[in-house]
């Protein structure tokens, strides 16, 4: 952002005028000297600093300074009075010696505010005062880059501005001049502020070259409300008449930084709004939203990433903290399809979200580097197939037509998009056929989410390379219309991402699934992998975009690539699979439990179950009984890994690891943690224990086994 300093520039040079003037000698028979605030008998630039800490009330003045202070004499010492010093130590002026041959200044010469040096706005119930930078306060009309028009105020220029009081029908606006000053950037700094308004934003930026800075101070608590109607809009560039429906919205870029609280209640729809990029770097941020809670339209970012890079990844967020609560809409979205837009991305912080329907939306990109995120969705995990939609008129939230169980086999989907986090892709004008976007990637941090329909959805690809995660949804765990991939290199690596999903319909399911490395334990409804073709409808479609109808997954090959790290899924009984591919199953690497009725289920087109490298324990004993552990050793009998599933089990092996059930591990080192008992341990010893035997090598119709 662009550095303004004009507020200390007028200020700055009558101090180095003044410096330079010599000290004006008392009047001869005076018993008082106008302007010797400090009674050392002149008048010099001491005088001027002590009378500005003495308008700022940081310093007190004895009565006989006051009388000197008091330059025009009407009994007040305020900001004239200040205007004047300045000027008689400048000048060489006094009242007592006047120059007639200098005009006498007019108020547009001598106002500070003429030069932007407006530091201060408070807010009171019927009005608001104006401070320049020495806390003097400015007659109201008087200020050129801010007006006044009863509680409601407009910045007009670039600069710093602090901003306090109390209002429950005020307004605070940015509305620069883009001809006069194309790059103008404005900080607000909120030092305690209670800004209302029942019938229109109470903060709107209109218009800023740069951007919008609220920089929310340390110790403060500012709280930001709308009523339940809007009579404001703007008129985009199109020509269009846009509502405003935010208690905080911006048409230009916005950031929020500090290390206060902000509290943003959008009462009508929107909390938290920009149209262009909206940035969270830190700050306590508590937004509570009828419609969505904080939506940027080119993008999303929570935590500054120049924080990470300045501390070589593992950056400190300790100040940064966003709470969304909604009752009818999203949590987080950004609503933009131009490439390079659309997209949200957290750093770090801690984000907590609960929310009537998607937790975050990315119309293009989601990425999640850091920070610790927890999301709850509508009714959670728990919802049962009751749900019903609220009439908003937001497209993005509701279902549209779909409805119901769709074609893969959920009987309890939601008739809302309820998604933890959603990613969605650009389709085309039909809304049926993917163009690009959509993707979704978690590089770290910890992510929890308890959501009524996927807990992760995304149009695109979708890439679990890093963090701690735990998913629980009454629908899918995490769901790609195109590729998934966990891990993001191919090895026997089991802490770079840790999977939990405690709850699902099905827990992990693509086009294509590529699971190269960390660690995943699944407890499922039907399927615990499932790769197969096309869409399952609730994520693709402009016109009926979250509606839960439309492709099956089934209509088209999927491939399931298992190529390291281990994968434990435990099946509910019935016909469900534990790895269900429509295409072929190629298990090259790494270690798998495959507790299910089919453990393994290839494609019925001359689809294959390949095993050559990777070990499979499988059991069809269904996951009602997960109290058995199981350990892959090495060929030194050494722990590789160990964890609990259901008993009966046998051993497939394509590589030189064996199996055993029972035991006791110590040592080694504990992965998905969060799962608890049924948490993964890495490395140790085993103790007692018995050896698997081989599983069947016969396959069921299909490549079934």
């Amino acid at each position: 952002m662009k550095k303004n300093n004009r507020f200390s520039h007028s200020l700055a040079g009558i101090l180095a005028v003044g410096a330079m003037c010599a000290a004006l000698p008392m009047l001869s028979g005076s018993a008082a000297l106008a302007g010797d605030v400090n009674l050392d008998g002149k008048v010099s630039v001491e005088d001027v600093v002590l009378l500005q800490k003495y308008l700022i009330n940081k310093q007190s003045i004895s009565q006989e300074a006051f009388q000197n202070a008091d330059l025009n004499g009407d009994g007040k010492v305020n900001i004239y009075d200040l205007l004047s010093s300045k000027k008689q130590v400048i000048t060489g002026q006094t009242p007592e010696n006047p120059q007639p041959t200098e005009p006498e200044p007019t108020e547009t010469e001598t106002n500070p505010s003429a030069e932007g040096t407006v530091a201060s706005i408070v807010y009171n119930a019927s009005s608001v005062a104006l401070y320049d930078i020495n806390g003097a306060e400015i007659a109201a009309g008087s200020a050129v880059n801010v007006t006044v028009d009863g509680t409601y105020v407009t910045i007009k220029e670039a600069g710093e501005y602090s901003v306090s009081g109390t209002s429950d029908n005020g307004q605070l606006k940015v509305s620069t001049d883009n001809t006069a000053d194309a790059t103008a950037a404005v900080t607000l700094n909120f030092e305690g502020l209670t800004l209302s308004n029942s019938s229109e934003a109470p903060v709107y930026v209109e218009n800023v070259g740069d951007a919008v800075t609220i920089s929310v101070k340390k110790g403060t608590t500012n709280t930001i409300s709308d009523g339940t109607s809007h009579t404001d809009s703007y008129t985009n560039s199109s020509g269009e008449v846009k509502e405003i429906n935010a208690a905080i919205f911006s048409r230009d870029d916005l950031k929020i930084k500090g290390k206060g609280t902000l509290i943003v209640n959008g009462n009508y729809q929107d909390g938290l709004v920009s149209k262009n990029d909206l940035k969270i770097w830190n700050g306590d941020i508590q937004v509570t939203a009828v419609d969505d809670g904080i939506r940027g339209g080119n993008s999303v970012r929570i935590g500054d990433p120049d924080v990470m890079t300045a501390n070589g990844g593992d950056g400190d967020y300790s100040n940064l903290k966003v709470t969304v609560k909604t009752s009818a809409g999203d949590g987080i979205k950004s609503t933009e399809t131009d490439e390079g837009k659309g997209f949200v991305t957290i750093n770090g912080g801690t984000v907590n979200i609960n929310s009537y329907a998607d937790g975050i939306q990315a119309e293009q990109e989601f990425t999640m580097n850091g920070g610790d995120v927890t999301i709850y969705t509508y009714q959670g995990s728990a919802y049962g197939g009751t749900s019903s939609d609220t009439g908003s008129t937001d497209p993005w939230s509701w279902g549209g037509s779909g409805g119901g169980m769709g074609q893969d086999g959920n009987s309890n989907k939601t008739d809302i998009s309820a998604k933890g986090i959603k990613s969605v892709g650009l389709y085309d004008t039909a809304g049926t056929t993917w163009q690009s976007g959509g993707n979704l990637t978690i590089n770290g941090g910890t992510l929890t989410i308890d959501s009524s329909d996927d807990a992760l959805h995304c149009g695109g690809d979708m890439n679990l390379y890093g963090g701690v995660i735990t998913l629980s949804s009454a629908d899918d765990g995490a769901h790609s219309d195109h590729t998934l991939n966990i891990g993001e290199t191919v090895g026997d690596t089991f802490d770079n991402v840790q999977i939990y999903i405690p709850k699902c319909y099905e827990g992990i399911e693509g086009v294509t699934i590529n699971q190269n490395s960390g660690t995943v334990y699944i407890i499922s409804g039907d399927d615990g992998y499932n790769a197969a073709g096309g869409s399952d409808g609730s994520g693709s479609g402009n016109t009926n975009p979250w509606g839960q109808g439309g492709m099956g997954m089934s209509s088209s090959t999927g491939t399931m690539n298992l190529k390291g790290g281990l994968v434990v899924v435990n099946s509910a009984n019935g016909d469900h699979d534990a790895f269900d591919s429509n295409g072929d199953i190629n298990a090259t690497g790494g270690y798998y439990c495959a507790n299910g009725q089919e453990p393994l289920d290839c494609g019925d087109n001359g689809n294959t179950i390949n095993v050559n490298g990777a070990s499979i324990i499988t059991m069809t004993g269904g996951n009602t009984s997960l109290t058995t552990r199981y350990s892959f050793v090495d060929n030194s009998g050494n722990v590789i890994v160990s964890f609990v599933s259901a008993s009966g089990g046998g051993l497939r092996s394509g590589s030189s690891a064996s199996a055993q059930s029972g035991g006791t591990v110590s040592g080694g080192t504990t992965v998905v943690a969060q799962a608890g008992d049924k948490s993964v341990t890495v490395g140790g010893t085993l103790s007692g224990g018995q050896a698997l035997g081989q599983a069947s090598e016969s396959q069921g119709p299909g490549g079934r086994w």
